[in-house]
């Protein structure tokens, strides 16, 4: 009787050193793997939280260059305008960019001679929607400038204020090179020094490219 309960209790103490270790192991194991996943973290803080993770495309203290093409119309009989853009874009913040863009155009005047323009733009463009890894992203932008032109277009006096805003979109097609496009409401007119033409009132399509500095 005695050495069957000796055997029992030998059993259930054999039991519980067996059980109490493999719960070591296991504790052991687990915080093994915690330490791990928190070295692997440190070292790639963008897996933290991946739908945060973002791309360089935007960030703040990205310069680059854009140049692109624009039809101007819209305003019933007073032509078109057809520009040439070049410009520089600095990033103040993550996504906000402050953009000065130099401009040549042609002008069919409908109330005048053809002729040519030029122009100075300042803008700031804001991106408010892109996907993580900024293949993709959709712009609002708001700006003015000056224009000089050989020709009536906007009204009797050929040095003028532009004043635009719209919105548009990018696409990353390589790693040096954002296709950019959209649409801007464009007002061109003396602001009232001289008076007369009434200003010119349409909408701008413009369409080209983005390059890193």
């Amino acid at each position: 009787m005695r050495v069957k309960s000796l055997i029992i209790l030998l059993t259930i103490v054999v039991f519980c050193l067996v059980h109490f270790e493999l719960e070591a192991l296991d504790s052991k194991s687990v915080g093994s793997s915690l330490a791990t996943a928190a070295t692997e973290l440190n070292r790639n803080p963008e897996k933290k939280n991946p739908l945060k993770a973002r791309g360089n495309d935007f960030s703040r203290g990205t310069r680059k260059w854009q140049t692109y093409a624009s039809a101007a119309a819209g305003d019933h009989g007073k032509g078109e305008m057809y520009a040439l853009h070049a410009g520089y874009g600095y990033f103040l913040m993550d996504y906000l960019s402050v953009n000065i863009d130099v401009l040549g155009a042609y002008i069919r005047s409908g109330n005048d001679d053809n002729g040519v323009a030029a122009g100075l733009d300042v803008i700031f463009r804001r991106h408010f929607s892109w996907v993580n890894d900024d293949l993709w992203s959709v712009y609002l932008d708001l700006g003015g400038g000056l224009q000089q032109q050989s020709t009536n277009f906007s009204g009797s006096r050929h040095f003028n204020f532009r004043v635009m805003g719209g919105g548009g979109g990018t696409l990353r097609v390589t790693d040096q090179v954002r296709m950019m496009g959209g649409i801007r409401y464009l007002h061109i007119s003396d602001a009232g020094i001289e008076g007369g033409g009434g200003g010119f009132d349409g909408f701008m399509f413009y369409g080209g490219a983005m390059f890193p500095f």
